[in-house]
């Protein structure tokens, strides 16, 4: 199968800079937005009942105000916290591809959409948590915004996990669909060069499905990866490795060399 050649090539330094300003940009203005929105607490009553405060939440932005009821502010900070916690994982893989030169221009497109799909996410799980799916319902008053915007981030940070439990859950209650003809393949590895080396040796592994490749294991010591591509990435013999399988590890599974790898 051809290699695509789209995004193959390494981030350039203007393509970090850019990317990088507008996460950084992109953060400011999801915290004054967070922080904003807040909806007010409610006022107890003094006869103990509590009520909803009638005053509004308004957001400044330039050239908009909106006025937010206590419901849609809800909204507003669900979203906004599900979209911080995806800047987080942006940001902290990031840095991390910058760090080891090892970020290609491919992956520049997820990292500037990560966030919305953390927010949309977010308003998800909020949909089926107040819609009582999971949990009793509950009015506008009832809900508790530091424990929802908690739950809103952290479903952003690990929005790929969230997805993975939330097909777990509610796949008993929908068919399963058939695989497509551009269902990614199952990482495969079907040739390691060499077979053994000391630490530090550069290792190439060849096989199919590794475009997503995000780490190899030598034994109880993990390697970070280079120069992936869909048939091939490379990588290097850690410290600490072990002799054994060696496994390359992707969103779709772990998968492991035919053939053991002998640490010298």
């Amino acid at each position: 199968m051809a290699e695509s050649p789209v995004g193959s090539q390494y981030a350039r330094t203007r393509d970090v800079l850019a990317v990088a300003a507008v996460l950084l940009a992109f953060t400011a203005v999801l915290v004054v937005v967070l922080v904003q929105a807040w909806p007010p607490a409610p006022v107890t009553a003094p006869d103990g009942r509590t009520e909803i405060p009638v005053r509004s939440t308004t957001v400044r932005l330039p050239g908009w105000s909106p006025s937010l009821s206590r419901e849609a502010s809800l909204f507003v900070v669900v979203m906004t916290a599900g979209a911080l916690g995806g800047v987080v994982h942006v940001l902290r893989s990031f840095y991390w591809y910058v760090g080891n030169r090892a970020l290609r221009r491919s992956w520049l497109m997820m990292y500037l959409l990560l966030p919305f799909v953390g927010a949309l996410f977010a308003l998800i799980v909020y949909l089926v948590l107040r819609g009582g799916l999971t949990s009793p319902a509950g009015g506008a008053a009832d809900i508790n915004p530091y424990g929802m915007a908690a739950i809103a981030a952290l479903v952003g940070l690990f929005s790929r996990e969230t997805a993975e439990k939330l097909r777990t859950v509610f796949g008993t209650l929908l068919a399963p669909a058939p695989p497509g003809r551009d269902q990614a393949l199952a990482p495969r590895i079907t040739l390691v060069e060499p077979v053994s080396g000391p630490p530090g040796t550069a290792v190439t592994v060849h096989g199919s499905g590794l475009a997503a490749a995000t780490g190899a294991r030598f034994g109880p010591a993990r390697a970070p990866v280079t120069d992936v591509t869909d048939t091939r990435l490379r990588t290097t013999v850690p410290t600490g490795a072990a002799s054994g399988c060696l496994i390359v590890y992707t969103p779709a599974g772990g998968t492991a060399s035919p053939e053991p790898f002998t640490v010298e």
